[in-house]
């Protein structure tokens, strides 16, 4: 079973967004999929609800509460579950830590401006220190690949060591408007610019062996 921690020291960064986005493109690869909301904010387990209710299909999504990671991941192995993203709190690196002890990789999260960079820098002692394979993605990014927040933003990782997926994920409103209907982009927008830019990172992912 792969179990991957999405990361970030810095609130605001798209975490929650990638997490969805992830579950939703494993479980459209036939791959039996749960998300673990870790975040007390729950904003991922009232997406799954809001999911429900609609009789969307899964993923599951578990609010962890008060259980821990490890009970929870049993039972979603025990369950059959083959893909899970656990997205953790900002703010904490133990939450981090907790996730990063039962994941077998690690996405972080960031936009490419200094200060999310410099949280970056933090996400990344944190999980190297865990020596499983893990990966930054640039969210929120301006249009265009050479944009020179996004360039200087790939410069520092460069100088740091830390990877980082080459395909960023544009700003775009669609995000937003998908979460409204508690879908993710690609299953609102199966054409869209933002749906070629998730099944890239995906792909990208899985050669990685992250995801």
């Amino acid at each position: 079973m792969k179990i991957v921690a999405v990361v970030a020291q810095k609130g605001g960064v798209g975490k929650t967004t990638v997490s969805q986005c992830l579950a939703v493109e494993a479980l459209r690869q036939g791959i039996p999929t749960a998300m673990i909301d870790a975040d007390p904010q729950r904003s991922a387990a009232e997406w799954g609800e809001q999911r429900q209710a609609s009789d969307i299909d899964a993923p599951d999504v578990i609010p962890l509460g008060s259980k821990s990671l490890a009970t929870v991941v049993a039972d979603l192995r025990k369950r059959g579950a083959a893909f899970v993203v656990i997205d953790t709190p900002p703010h904490s690196a133990p939450a981090i830590n907790a996730a990063l002890d039962v994941s077998t990789g690690a996405v972080m999260v960031t936009r490419p401006n200094p200060m999310d960079v410099r949280a970056l820098e933090a996400t990344w002692r944190i999980v190297e220190k865990m020596k499983k394979p893990a990966a930054a993605i640039f969210t929120q990014t301006p249009p265009g690949t050479r944009a020179r927040a996004l360039v200087l933003a790939k410069v520092r990782l460069g100088e740091l060591g830390i990877p980082n997926c080459p395909t960023p994920l544009t700003y775009t409103l669609s995000f937003p408007y998908a979460q409204a209907e508690a879908l993710a982009v690609q299953e609102r927008e199966p054409t869209s610019k933002a749906r070629a830019e998730i099944a890239e990172v995906w792909s990208w992912l899985r050669r990685a062996e992250i995801c």
